[in-house]
C-alpha cells in the first residue's frame, strides 16, 4: 500500500472527533484522552509502509502521554467516559509536565509531519493541520 487520500481521511476521522472530545474535558483528563486518540490514530498507519513515518510520530506521542499517564494518576480521581474512552485523571500538580511533554511531543510530530518529500506533505497535511490545532490543549 502507499499514500492515499482514503487512508489518509481514515486517520482524520478518528483523530478529528477525537481531539475535539478530548479538548473539552476537564484538564487533568485529556493526558489520558489525547493519549488514546493518538495511539488509534497510529494503528490506522501501521500496515500501511508509505505512513511509516507518520505513524512513528502519533505513536511516539501517544506512548510518551501514555507513560506519563501510568506514572500520574490519580488514584481518588473518578474515572470518566469521552469520546469513546474511558478516562483516568492525572493528578493537578503533574499538569505543568504533562503540558510541558504534550505539547514538545505534538511540536515534533507535527514537524515529521510537515518535514517529508511533496508526496508525503500533501497526504500528511490534513493529520499535521489537525496536530497543529490542537497543539496547546494542554497548557503548560
Amino acid at each position: 500500500m502507499g499514500l492515499s487520500d482514503a487512508q489518509t481521511s481514515q486517520v482524520t476521522e478518528i483523530m478529528g472527533p477525537g481531539l475535539d472530545a478530548c479538548s473539552k474535558v476537564d484538564v487533568v483528563y485529556r493526558p489520558d484522552c489525547f493519549q488514546q486518540v493518538y495511539r488509534n490514530a497510529s494503528r490506522q498507519l501501521g500496515s500501511n509502509a508509505g505512513y511509516w513515518e507518520a505513524e512513528v510520530a502519533l505513536t511516539r506521542v501517544g506512548r510518551n502521554l501514555y507513560n506519563f499517564v501510568r506514572s500520574n494518576t490519580d488514584r481518588n480521581g473518578d474515572k470518566i467516559k469521552a469520546g469513546g474512552f474511558r478516562l483516568k485523571p492525572v493528578t493537578a500538580e503533574s499538569l505543568p509536565e504533562a503540558g510541558q511533554i504534550y505539547q514538545d511531543n505534538v511540536a515534533k510530530a507535527e514537524q515529521i509531519l510537515r518535514g517529508g518529500s511533496s508526496a508525503e506533505q500533501r497526504y500528511f497535511k490534513p493529520i499535521a493541520d489537525l496536530v497543529s490545532k490542537y497543539a496547546t490543549a494542554i497548557p503548560r
